[in-house]
């Protein structure tokens, strides 16, 4: 619950928790403002699906995994929900859904 805080504290996260063995912590580096596309890349990719989850949801996570995410069940919702989606493709991922327009 601390990290939905407002002032939870965002800088250093990644540097300290992308390669901690625990999920858990290394979801906390998606939240630092300096992790880099890159890592949030590999962190889309990692073994804890919340982890998945919350870089999925990134808006630094690049188009073209963004893209592979919306086809994978357990990322689809995140990548659906990323700022970082274009519109014209959220047009489509909204048609695919049967949402009318």
């Amino acid at each position: 619950m601390a990290e939905s805080h407002p002032r939870f504290p965002r800088d250093g996260l990644a540097a300290r928790f992308a390669d901690h063995p625990d999920g858990n912590y290394r979801r906390l580096a998606v939240r630092d403002p300096a992790a880099t596309p890159v890592l949030i890349e590999r962190l889309s990719h990692d073994s804890a699906v919340r982890t998945r989850q919350a870089a999925a949801g990134d808006p630094r996570l690049p188009l073209h995994r963004l893209r592979e995410a919306l086809h994978i069940p357990g990322l689809a919702f995140s990548a659906g929900a990323d700022a970082g989606l274009p519109e014209g493709e959220m047009a489509t991922v909204l048609d695919r859904a049967g949402v009318p327009a």
